[in-house]
């Protein structure tokens, strides 16, 4: 009787799904990635957090070295009634700064008049407490003048006028006493004495020349 070879089956093959890969959208028979989530934000939080650790890093850095300090003041305004333009007194205070006294805030409080000039070899330790020393300087200006441009400085800066007046034991002039607190915890007490005006003669001598000191003091329970 003849065979039917439609129903046959050769030896050997599969009636099952296809076992091999799967073909790709170009059916080159290469398999595809799965899609899965990207690395992209990963990455930005990474690149956010080494940003702050070496902001961290500089700004320590900076502080350490002294950068962060605030700085020195360079200008002060001219108070109302001085009569004179005011300049920052800390430069010309350097003879009696030792050590880190007196501290920045009073430095940076203590106005002069424009065109002062320190009296050369008059910087005195008083040798009372934690600090006093003084300073005298002089200025082409009449003796009211420089009265007058303590007396709205010193208010201006927050300095307490305590007294002002003559000088004690008989010494010539005018004396303005402030007080004004500080950081480093004291009481600072600056005292201003202003001599009598001297007059110049000849040719290219200043018409008035008041000489005049400050002295610095910490003030103590001592």
């Amino acid at each position: 009787m003849p065979t039917d070879i439609s129903t046959s089956t050769s030896p050997g093959a599969s009636t099952g799904s296809p076992t091999g890969p799967p073909s790709g959208p170009a059916g080159n028979g290469i398999p595809q990635r799965t899609p899965g989530p990207s690395t992209k934000p990963a990455l930005i939080v990474v690149g956010i957090a080494a940003v702050v650790v070496l902001t961290g890093i500089i700004g320590a850095a900076l502080t350490s070295s002294g950068s962060a300090q605030a700085p020195a003041v360079h200008q002060l305004p001219t108070a109302k009634g001085a009569t004179i333009t005011a300049t920052p007194g800390r430069h010309a205070l350097a003879p009696i700064t030792t050590g880190g006294q007196p501290p920045d805030d009073i430095l940076d409080a203590v106005a002069l008049p424009k065109g002062t000039t320190v009296t050369t070899g008059t910087a005195t330790n008083n040798g009372i407490g934690l600090y006093d020393h003084s300073l005298s300087f002089q200025v082409p200006v009449s003796g009211q003048r420089v009265i007058d441009f303590f007396r709205a400085e010193l208010k201006a800066l927050k300095w307490q006028i305590v007294s002002q007046g003559t000088p004690p034991h008989g010494t010539p002039g005018y004396r303005i006493v402030g007080q004004h607190p500080s950081s480093d915890g004291y009481e600072w007490e600056i005292g201003v004495t202003v001599a009598p005006t001297t007059f110049g003669s000849g040719a290219g001598q200043p018409v008035d020349s008041t000489p005049f000191t400050v002295r610095l003091f910490a003030v103590t329970d001592d």
